[in-house]
């Protein structure tokens, strides 16, 4: 047995008892190592209360009790808390989503993370994502990895779980409940994203294809757009109206505002060039 504390380096009898006992993986097989890239399988939190474990970008484990301690903790550059198993005809996709508000590529498991991260991007003002920041080793000998902690401009962190509806069964329900109360123990939010499907989803994949600065207008032709939005008026009446002779040339301005969310449309119907927009007044 190897045993550890989860203090930063203090011995384990100064810190309440509340600590790892990491089982060593004996007769495991070569090739299940390979498809079972998780430092803390075996892990048992001996103590009352939840902890939390991560590995630094400098390769270092670090270890903290879930409270308001982990307020102090930049999880910005910390490397990912497990990688998923690697085997033939995989079901999910994993990659890379570049995130508009923060600059930064980010890791997802599934195309409905990749779906989630769209939609936090759309939406949130986002400072930091990361993805898989840590592992939760709770007082019940569960623990969890939950898929994203974000800072959003505000300076709020909230962490998130990203599970289908119909994946949601009465354990994923006790798990999201325990982490629930364990990020109000700390301080931050949480919430469990569904991810996006059907027409909303398409939509939003056209628009992010515009999120980049690239596709960004001037402070002119945007105050001209919004201008012209100030009331609903379709896409094509819009674009026409900001440049007569070639349309075609505004539309990446105006499906980067509307991705911006500073043109307001009806996500849940079909783009097309009578969809309706019209400026955010909050905006």
């Amino acid at each position: 047995m190897l045993q550890s504390d989860i203090t930063g380096g203090r011995p384990i009898s100064t810190c309440l008892r509340l600590g790892f006992l990491v089982e060593e993986m004996a007769g495991m097989g070569v090739g299940n190592r390979k498809r079972l890239v998780d430092p803390w399988r075996g892990a048992i939190n001996t103590g009352a209360v939840a902890a939390v474990a991560w590995t630094g970008s400098d390769g270092h484990v670090h270890t903290s009790v879930a409270d308001g301690r982990c307020c102090n903790v930049d999880f910005s550059d910390v490397q990912r808390s497990r990688r998923p198993a690697d085997y033939r005809h995989r079901r999910n996709y994993e990659g890379y989503y570049w995130c508009s508000g923060t600059g930064d590529r980010i890791w997802y498991e599934s195309m409905v993370e990749y779906s989630a991260l769209m939609d936090l991007d759309h939406r949130c003002h986002l400072t930091a994502v990361t993805a898989q920041p840590f592992c939760i080793l709770f007082p019940d000998g569960t623990r969890h990895y939950p898929d994203f902690l974000t800072v959003h401009s505000s300076g709020q962190r909230i962490l998130y779980d990203v599970r289908p509806v119909e994946r949601i069964d009465d354990r994923a329900l006790e798990q999201f409940a325990k982490t629930e109360s364990l990020c109000s123990a700390i301080g931050w939010g949480y919430h469990v994203h569904p991810g996006v499907l059907g027409v909303p989803r398409h939509n939003l994949e056209w628009l992010a294809g515009y999120r980049h600065p690239v596709a960004a207008p001037s402070d002119s032709e945007r105050a001209l757009i919004l201008r012209l939005a100030a009331s609903p008026i379709a896409l094509s009446a819009l674009a026409e109206s900001v440049s007569a002779e070639v349309p075609s040339r505004a539309m990446p301005w105006i499906y980067h505002l509307m991705w911006k969310q500073l043109l307001i449309y009806d996500d849940s119907r079909p783009l097309g060039w009578r969809t309706q927009v019209r400026s955010d007044s909050d905006g």
